[in-house]
């Protein structure tokens, strides 16, 4: 059976006529009879009786016409659902970002993404850098915005978005401080950073030991806006890529670009290459360049 004789036994039904049936399916009568004679053969009954030069349905024929709608229904949303998935307008998104990312840009981009293509799943994960990219790398996730660090996922491709340098933040009250925390002279205060399996703390790890930046002692947390607020409240400080002064606006803070420069960091998506995209992918990253552009 198939789905050929589904459609034309309904036609046939719905006029009850086969010279008008075919005439609507643009075949030939005896074409037309030929496909529902092999409908018959294979449920192994009749489908209509003759009545004068019409037909109409048997018993087993209603039973078949009922059964035929659903299917041709559910095989016709099937396309529409499908054409949707492959228009980008429906389907699902997985994605992974950076917390930072997360904090500074998700927000309203997820609000602005649900608004235009309510039909499309979203799920995000806030993960660290070396997890975004290994999950895009397996396919685990469909796109990542991020940086990339390590070179052996050659099946990831990074496309940058925009490039950041790295600052230097402390309350008002120690900004007499900043000469001597970058000059790597004693100073006294507490520095706040990202936890180690973060790749930024690693990031300035090796810039505080490149130029013997001097600190009383660490506290790690794994929230930034944590980490701002207890910059703002103690005696602390910390370094952080610059994009987070979007941050400090909800805070009393100030921020300095480092002396001696740290190297810029490149954010951008983490896309899988040599396989399959979903269109939902090209959405979002068309979204995400029109809110930049618009910022």
């Amino acid at each position: 059976m198939e789905l050929r004789h589904l459609r034309y036994f309904r036609v046939v039904a719905e006029l009850q006529h086969f010279h008008k049936a075919a005439n609507q399916l643009c075949i030939s009568q005896p074409a037309l009879s030929n496909q529902i004679k092999q409908l018959e053969e294979e449920l192994n009954t009749k489908l209509f009786e003759r009545v004068g030069r019409s037909v109409r349905l048997s018993e087993s024929g209603e039973l078949v016409l009922s059964s035929a709608k659903q299917i041709l229904n559910q095989v016709e949303l099937m396309r529409e659902s499908v054409a949707d998935i492959e228009s980008g307008n429906a389907g699902s998104l997985r994605i992974g970002v950076l917390q930072s990312i997360s904090a500074l840009y998700l927000r309203q981009l997820v609000i602005d993404f649900d608004r235009r293509y309510p039909n499309i799943s979203l799920h995000i994960e806030e993960l660290p850098n070396h997890q975004i990219e290994s999950k895009v790398s397996l396919g685990e996730i469909d796109i990542g915005i991020g940086f990339i660090l390590q070179k052996e996922y050659k099946n990831v491709e990074f496309e940058t978005l925009f490039s950041e340098r790295w600052k230097l933040v402390v309350a008002p009250q120690h900004e007499s401080l900043v000469a001597d925390i970058m000059q790597g002279r004693k100073h006294g205060l507490k520095a706040i950073l990202l936890p180690e399996y973060f790749e930024t703390r690693k990031v300035v790890n090796r810039y505080f030991a490149a130029n013997n930046i001097q600190f009383s002692q660490i506290t790690e947390v794994n929230s930034i806006s944590y980490i701002l607020d207890l910059v703002e409240s103690g005696h602390a400080f910390t370094v952080l890529p610059e994009a987070f002064s979007v941050l400090n606006a909800r805070h009393s803070l100030r921020a300095f670009y480092l002396d001696p420069e740290l190297e810029p960091r490149n954010i951008g998506f983490l896309i899988g290459k040599d396989r399959a995209q979903k269109n939902s992918v090209g959405k979002f990253r068309e979204l995400f360049y029109e809110y930049l552009e618009n910022r």
